[in-house]
């Protein structure tokens, strides 16, 4: 057929943002407020995330930050996670934390060039002042190394991705999506858990537009 199904992107995403909702709702309410949402039209440049940050449920001055992820490919745990964007905010610290809680680490984007970090929803929250994370799961797998993990990254791109056999596996491994998961929870928490405010960094693009809306111009 000629429907594109998209069993991993983003699915996959749809249904993490589902568990982390209800992983936060059993967990009780944080000191926080926490909105989990699912966006429309990332391929048509940011489109639905762009209607959010224009018009909030929360204020974008008062939302203290965000985690962005997108699909989730189905593999085995991962010893690392990719971060786009390291060294813009002082959300790393957080990632950092929870990494260590869960014994993984934190690997530079892999292809910086492509610039990752402006092309997917959490940009148009950037942009207005919000600081914001941008995650995927790494490839040094656990069993099979980086070999093994970019090999399933390729075939994935080569043979599915955004095209008709993007389709629902029964045989998928969803251990890495459920290691991801927690990694997410954590990071997330912790943020609603705080009375921290983190920034961006102080050469950052993003932080004099940070600094005003907090002083409220």
């Amino acid at each position: 057929d000629d429907i594109c199904n998209g069993a991993v992107d983003n699915a996959t995403g749809t249904a993490a943002l589902l568990a982390l909702a209800e992983m936060n709702s059993k967990a009780g309410p944080a000191e926080r407020s926490m909105v989990f949402i699912a966006f429309t039209a990332e391929e048509s440049y940011l489109l639905g995330a762009d209607v959010y940050a224009a018009s909030p449920v929360f204020p974008l001055e008062k939302t203290v930050g965000g985690v962005n992820m997108d699909s989730m490919l189905p593999m085995p745990p991962a010893r690392n996670v990719a971060m786009f964007g390291r060294g813009k905010s002082e959300l790393d610290a957080y990632l950092d934390r929870a990494l260590a809680k869960l014994g993984r680490v934190n690997t530079p984007d892999p292809a910086p060039e492509r610039g990752s970090y402006y092309r997917s929803d959490h940009f148009t929250l950037a942009k207005r002042g919000v600081p914001m994370m941008f995650l995927r799961s790494g490839e040094d797998l656990v069993d099979g190394g980086e070999a093994r993990g970019k090999a399933l990254v390729n075939d994935y791109i080569q043979n599915r991705y955004h095209n008709p056999k993007d389709e629902f596996d029964p045989n998928w491994n969803w251990d890495g999506i459920a290691q991801d998961i927690q990694l997410y929870y954590a990071v997330g928490r912790e943020l609603a858990t705080t009375t921290d405010w983190p920034n961006w960094a102080e050469q950052d693009e993003f932080r004099a537009t940070r600094d005003r809306s907090r002083r409220g111009k």
